[in-house]
């Protein structure tokens, strides 16, 4: 790093929830945005719904450490992103990694992993996305007040994701409106084991619970009254050779996990899904990224 008021970090997508790990579980994948920082430098920003998110990182660093925040206007940004924005992929989440990772190398790292993941966080107001931006993997976390509690969760070798994403969003805060305020003990029984199921399944490699692992009765279906036709999304994917299926994050991106064998006929399952239900979209395979956010 020639210069310590200009820092690039490369921030990884993530999808969270899967299925039942609502608000709770998430995992970084190999989409990545490269964000560019600088404060009072000479770097030719861009547009990007990123920006705001990096500045707000950026100011959080700095209120943190000690440090008076630079105006907005002084934090100049130039974003890259390889994957859609607002789709259900972590970038709110990867814009403020990127801001509090670049803001820390600025000011010579006073900050430590957990008070990093704690602002991302209180950012946030959940913390299922920021975790796999700034660490990578699979991470599980559960938020008490302020404090994140986080682990790692190793996910056994061998599993692949294969999203579509619509041409159209969802709307994080309009989704969670329609979610529930009360649940029967028969559905909060349903949901508990089956997110312990997926952790367990996860870890060894224990594909075929996956099905039922991500079988979610808090959030997902709500969600599909503003995507009816997800459900018919996850049928023909599991139909071609895919483990689960689920709703990334608050959506739109459909995410379903696979073998690598079975990539290519999940991917296209989901374009003749789309076909048939005449929704505009984009497929891709990836597989989990180890690193979480990095500075180049």
């Amino acid at each position: 790093m020639d210069d310590p008021q200009h820092v690039t970090v490369r921030v990884p997508a993530s999808s969270a929830n899967l299925g039942t790990g609502f608000d709770a579980v998430g995992v970084a994948l190999r989409l990545y945005a490269t964000v560019a920082v600088a404060i009072d430098g000479d770097l030719r920003g861009n547009r990007s719904p990123m920006i705001k998110h990096i500045r707000a990182g950026v100011a959080a660093a700095y209120d943190a450490a000690g440090r008076e925040p630079p105006e907005p206007k002084r934090i100049r940004v130039a974003v890259n992103a390889e994957f859609p924005l607002g789709r259900g992929l972590g970038a709110s989440a990867a814009g403020r990694a990127a801001g509090l990772v670049a803001a820390n190398a600025i000011l010579g790292e006073p900050l430590h992993d957990q008070q990093l993941l704690e602002l991302g966080a209180a950012l946030e107001r959940h913390a299922d996305n920021i975790a796999p931006a700034l660490f990578g993997g699979c991470q599980v976390v559960a938020m008490d007040g302020p404090r994140v509690n986080r682990v790692a969760l190793p996910v056994a070798p061998g599993l692949r994701f294969v999203g579509f994403t619509p041409s159209f969003g969802m709307s994080t805060q309009k989704g969670r409106a329609l979610l529930p305020q009360h649940l029967s003990r028969a559905d909060a029984v349903h949901n508990s084991c089956r997110s312990a199921l997926l952790a367990a399944a996860l870890a060894t490699g224990s594909w075929q619970a996956l099905d039922a692992a991500v079988d979610d009765r808090l959030h997902q279906r709500p969600r599909s009254q503003m995507f009816p036709a997800m459900f018919d999304f996850f049928d023909a994917v599991t139909a071609a050779g895919a483990h689960a299926a689920y709703l990334s994050g608050g959506g739109s991106t459909l995410m379903a996990l696979a073998a690598p064998d079975s990539t290519a006929a999940v991917q296209a399952a989901f374009s003749e899904a789309a076909a048939q239900h005449r929704i505009e979209g984009t497929g891709f395979i990836t597989e989990i990224d180890p690193h979480g956010a990095t500075v180049q």
